[in-house]
């Protein structure tokens, strides 16, 4: 079993076959709709190899120079895919995701790239290092990002409970500095850093909760484009990292 597998199971984790020999680069995604685009929009033709897990839709599609995997909802399954995929090769990873805005600067359809990261997950305790990204992996992400006009970094807050939001916890991290909100970066920072694997993020706004409440944006124009620009711009992040 691979040594970034915790070794207490008894049984073994059920490491999937599949994921053995992975492509040292590639994406993970958070959604099925950014798992759908990230292929279709892929460099090369990407097969499946695996489910990462027993149960559900969560795989694993490589080809002969990257590998793209998801989709994951939440701080601990995102970290176990990320286990999963440092056991079998990986290196070099972009996770690609959705976030809510906290800022008037960040709208619908924009793409934000987390320099840093408050935790409110439970994950991220287990893999003590720093919340922040691989700095090699996102210097290329920011320049990627800035000759395409969209660069715009910032610290994102990472929850485990989407439904308590408040105003109040969300008041209190716009305070110490998060223009965004999501589920999953801050443990992923976390847990590539601890495991020696190298990890940006880049996120999609999708809504916004500002001062006049929870604004959705699911579907509309910006979304729709920002979907494309997201794809886009990730693979030529990894594709040249």
């Amino acid at each position: 079993m691979p040594e970034t597998l915790n070794s207490l199971w008894e049984p073994p984790f059920p490491f999937p076959k599949g994921a053995a020999g992975l492509p040292q680069k590639g994406i993970l995604a958070a959604t099925p709709g950014l798992v759908a685009s990230l292929k279709a929009s892929a460099p090369e033709p990407l097969g499946k190899l695996c489910s990462i897990f027993m149960l559900g839709g969560t795989a694993i599609f490589g080809g002969r120079d990257f590998f793209l995997a998801g989709p994951v909802l939440g701080s601990a399954m995102a970290v176990m895919a990320l286990e999963v995929l440092i056991g079998g090769g990986a290196g070099r990873i972009l996770f690609a995701g959705f976030a809510g805005s906290l800022s008037e600067g960040l709208a619908i359809g924009d793409l934000f790239q987390p320099d840093n990261a408050l935790s409110s997950e439970g994950t991220s305790q287990h893999y003590p290092a720093e919340l922040a990204p691989d700095p090699g992996l996102y210097g290329t992400l920011r320049e990627k990002a800035g000759a395409a006009g969209c660069f715009r970094p910032g610290t994102v807050w990472s929850t485990d409970g989407p439904l308590r939001e408040t105003k109040e916890l969300r008041d209190s991290s716009v305070k110490a500095g998060a223009i965004a909100v999501e589920m999953e970066v801050s443990a992923l920072f976390a847990a590539a850093r601890f495991r020696g694997a190298a990890l940006a993020a880049l996120l999609l706004i999708t809504d916004s909760f500002g001062k006049d409440g929870w604004v959705e944006g699911f579907g509309g124009k910006p979304y729709q484009e920002g979907l494309g620009s997201l794809a886009t711009l990730a693979w030529d992040t990894i594709g040249a990292s």
